[in-house]
């Protein structure tokens, strides 16, 4: 994927990624009392986010990178934007039967548009759930070293409100498999670096994780055969976290 991402290009990559299933979830909810909203409106209504998306990176540019919108704003088209892709997966995924991975999938240029533009990002499960995918997928390093940038980006961006953490209880919260995640896809860069920088995180955002994580990082250490300078970092925080009794 190529992640320079921008609103024109979103607006092609739905189309590809939907013209295959519209006419068939057109066809199969037709005539359903049931269904809130049809297709053509979950489709009309994304068109129209995309479309203030479009402006909004157009007024950034006239301005070298000023948005003339504000953080609320950006976060409430993300909002948007994100509960329609949702209801638009959930309308194909039930219809075709199987998982839809390309369209679940802008999830993740949504997210980085609102990120970049400044805003807030309130929903996470579908590009928690597309990054952990596209993770699995990579096997060059430095291929996963730029996926490693895009979490962080992400991260930078969630709200206020997923950082409190408040249902800890839930071991699959998107907020905790997020940055889990991006310590452990920081780990197979083979970047000390970004390894670094993703730990102090996990650190951060999970402090009642980094114990149990740098735990399982030393044992996959052993595991698999990670590069030295990678055993290293992995050392260093099992150190600082992983033998003691609480965390400082």
């Amino acid at each position: 994927m190529d992640y320079s991402f921008n609103a024109k290009t979103f607006r092609t990559l739905l189309h590809a990624a939907i013209a295959d299933h519209i006419s068939e979830i057109t066809a199969q909810t037709a005539g359903d009392s049931t269904t809130e909203e049809t297709p053509e409106q979950l489709l009309a209504g994304m068109e129209q986010a995309i479309d203030v998306m479009e402006r909004a990176d157009a007024d950034a540019a006239a301005r070298q990178g000023e948005t003339v919108l504000s953080d609320e704003e950006i976060t409430e088209i993300g909002d948007f934007a994100l509960g329609l892709l949702e209801a638009i997966v959930d309308r194909v995924e039930t219809v075709s039967g199987r998982q839809e991975r390309d369209l679940t999938r802008l999830a993740i240029p949504i997210s980085l548009w609102v990120a970049r533009q400044g805003g807030h990002i309130n929903k996470l499960e579908l590009v928690v759930n597309s990054l952990a995918a596209w993770a699995n997928e990579l096997h060059d390093t430095l291929q996963i070293a730029e996926l490693v940038r895009v979490i962080r980006e992400i991260i930078d961006a969630a709200s206020d409100e997923l950082r409190k953490d408040l249902e800890q209880t839930n071991p699959m919260r998107p907020w905790r498999i997020l940055n889990l995640n991006y310590g452990i896809v920081a780990t197979r860069s083979h970047d000390p670096v970004l390894m670094d920088e993703a730990f102090a995180v996990v650190v951060e955002n999970l402090p009642q994780e980094a114990r149990a994580f740098f735990r399982e990082g030393m044992q996959q250490m052993d595991a698999v055969g990670y590069p030295e300078e990678v055993r290293e970092v992995v050392e260093k925080y099992d150190r600082m976290w992983g033998s003691g009794d609480t965390l400082h």
